[in-house]
């Protein structure tokens, strides 16, 4: 059987790797109404934004959030922190690909009113193999942090009669940040972070992070 020189120039732009394969899946999936409707089954904010960081898709819980909140970024023309912002420039470092650090990005905002506090998770999204303006490259999660939604995490807490401090602690781990990141970003001397952290051991009888992590994982997971 012969191959056509259209089917030649069609296979060189196909994914080799299976890594490749699977990268290229995921970018498309991000791209997808059936990834919309998953995301707004999740209780976190969500927006996806495209390589220009314009808004491509933004979950109903997004919307939410974003009207109880006087928003301390900027959506049009692009998603951005303003330049006063004190987080502004590891943003732009971080969404300009300067920032080398594994994991997304973590920052804890204000809004207006000192009180308003917004946890931003930014996700750098695999690049497409060939340039497409209509895939999602960064995934924003947004989040209340003094509010648990969630059935599974109000039941975690409860059942191990978590103070809301301890709670926040828990979430705060879960969601990627470390104990040094935690005590930054609530101002909590890292000693009381670290009793706190020894008081969730001992009410969970788990014995590190890790083990804590499983155990979070088996009571919060969809």
């Amino acid at each position: 059987m012969t191959i056509s020189t259209h089917q030649k120039a069609e296979r060189r732009y196909l994914p080799r790797r299976l890594a490749d394969r699977a990268i290229n899946d995921l970018y498309k999936t991000f791209s997808t109404p059936h990834c919309h409707s998953c995301l707004e089954r999740t209780d976190d904010a969500v927006l996806l934004l495209d390589s220009e960081r314009r808004i491509m898709y933004a979950t109903s819980q997004a919307d939410k959030i974003m009207s109880r909140f006087g928003m301390p970024f900027t959506l049009v023309q692009k998603f951005t922190l303003p330049p006063s912002h004190k987080d502004a420039f590891r943003f732009a470092a971080f969404v300009n690909g300067k920032n080398t650090e594994p994991g997304p990005l973590i920052l804890l905002l204000t809004g207006e009113n000192d009180q308003d506090l917004l946890l931003l998770t930014c996700f750098r999204l695999p690049e497409p193999l060939t340039a497409n303006l209509h895939a999602a490259r960064y995934m924003v999660a947004l989040r209340d942090p003094n509010h648990y939604p969630v059935r599974q995490w109000h039941f975690f807490t409860s059942q191990f009669s978590l103070t809301p401090a301890e709670a926040r602690l828990c979430r705060a781990l879960a969601d990627g940040l470390t104990l040094n990141d935690y005590c930054t970003i609530w101002r909590v001397r890292i000693s009381t972070a670290r009793s706190q952290l020894r008081d969730v051991f001992a009410k969970t009888a788990t014995h590190g992070q890790s083990d804590l992590m499983r155990l979070i994982y088996l009571f919060t997971r969809v």
